[in-house]
């Protein structure tokens, strides 16, 4: 057992992808270069999609995808409150409508008997787009989702975040777009795969692509084909005021040599999930997710705890496992209870039973590729005890 800080989550870096980080550094073009193509290229072949672009981080991969979908402020966006604030944040600037569904406690994912009364609205203007979050890893059932649409103009953009490398029920990778518009990643240090910083959306459609691309340069055409006039070589024109979201050549060299090993990754975070399982499952007062772990490449460990059951509060479990060298946190705060979400959508927690059980009750511990099994026990061990269970 490592006698080291236990960090909730942590990324991992090898000799191989400091190697990459140090050749990428000592190319003569480093940002918008031969790296971030192949990165491009790399992770939409990895999750069997036409087209991905990268971007400097995931908020910035969001909102790209809001823009490609051209969201304007009659459309509607329908999506969890299980997620970070940037999910349906980014959508913000262009749209005030949204709608948040409730959770399955089973999996911390939309409960999609809780989306289908709330599709397909009948209205003159505006459109849903419908934003699935793939928490923890545990995919959504996007061919379900797709099924209950009956209006065309709808738009899936599947928030995967968490979920690079986990696969659907058919055994298609999440990212593959076949039952949605796009699909957002994340490379935050602590998700599956690092960047650093760096976020990435898949599609199978060319002119989300183009507007992707669009988005992430300043709004930049050099497309003769699509520009107002093309006097010369030189020429370009800025056809939307959008910003700099470019991917750098450092960022793409380090995301390739990830890519590599994002299936061990995975399998090591599998195997370090059913070692929790073993041993905190059957313990009454503790519920755990239930998934395909098979398919799932898990981004955290959540165990949901009945603090009350056990006399105790999460403040003071959080600071003991503290002082014993393991960090936790909670994932997540419900979006609408930011005060940034509460300005546009009032105080609505009432109307959201199962995720106001999950936020009191959710915890999640160390969960990482180079946490190993007897750290696992000592975690679970120590957790037991300050329940006294």
């Amino acid at each position: 057992m490592s006698k080291s800080f236990l960090p909730y989550g942590r990324q991992s870096i090898n000799e191989q992808d400091v190697q990459a980080l140090s050749q990428a550094a000592l190319e003569e073009i480093i940002t918008r270069g031969k790296h971030v193509e192949a990165f491009e290229s790399a992770l939409a072949e990895y999750c069997g999609a036409e087209y991905a672009v990268a971007f400097n981080n995931g908020t910035s991969a969001l909102q790209a995808c809001y823009f490609a979908a051209q969201t304007s402020s009659n459309d509607y966006v329908l999506t969890t409150p299980n997620s970070f604030f940037s999910t349906c944040g980014s959508a913000l600037a262009s749209t005030s409508n949204i709608v948040f569904i409730d959770i399955d406690r089973s999996t911390g994912n939309m409960d999609l008997s809780a989306l289908e009364p709330n599709l397909n609205r009948t209205q003159t203007r505006g459109k849903e787009i419908i934003v699935p979050v793939h928490f923890a890893g545990i995919p959504v059932d996007i061919e379900k989702i797709e099924r209950m649409i009956r209006r065309t103009d709808t738009v899936i953009i599947e928030d995967a975040a968490h979920a690079i490398g986990s696969r659907y029920a058919d055994g298609n990778p999440v990212g593959c777009c076949q039952h949605s518009q796009m699909t957002m990643f994340s490379f935050h240090p602590v998700k599956n795969i690092t960047t650093g910083e760096g976020g990435a959306v898949t599609t199978n459609d060319p002119e989300l692509f183009h507007r992707l691309r669009l988005f992430r340069n300043n709004g930049i055409e050099r497309n003769p084909q699509k520009m107002e006039q093309h006097p010369g070589p030189w020429y370009y024109e800025v056809q939307v005021a959008t910003g700099n979201y470019n991917f750098t050549d450092i960022q793409a060299a380090l995301g390739l040599s990830q890519l590599k090993r994002l299936d061990t990754f995975a399998a090591k975070r599998r195997a370090l999930v059913g070692y929790y399982r073993e041993l905190l499952e059957g313990l009454k007062g503790i519920q755990l997710f239930n998934a395909d772990d098979e398919n799932t490449a898990f981004h955290l460990m959540v165990a949901q705890i009945d603090f009350a059951r056990f006399g105790k509060t999460r403040p003071e479990i959080m600071d003991k496992l503290m002082q014993k060298g393991i960090g936790t946190q909670v994932h997540y705060i419900p979006i609408y209870r930011h005060p940034a979400m509460r300005q546009v959508v009032g105080d609505i927690s009432e109307f959201y039973p199962n995720m106001e059980g999950y936020y009191a009750a959710a915890l999640s511990l160390p969960l990482y590729y180079e946490l190993e099994l007897p750290e696992v026990k000592y975690i679970v061990t120590t957790l037991r005890s300050l329940l006294g269970c």
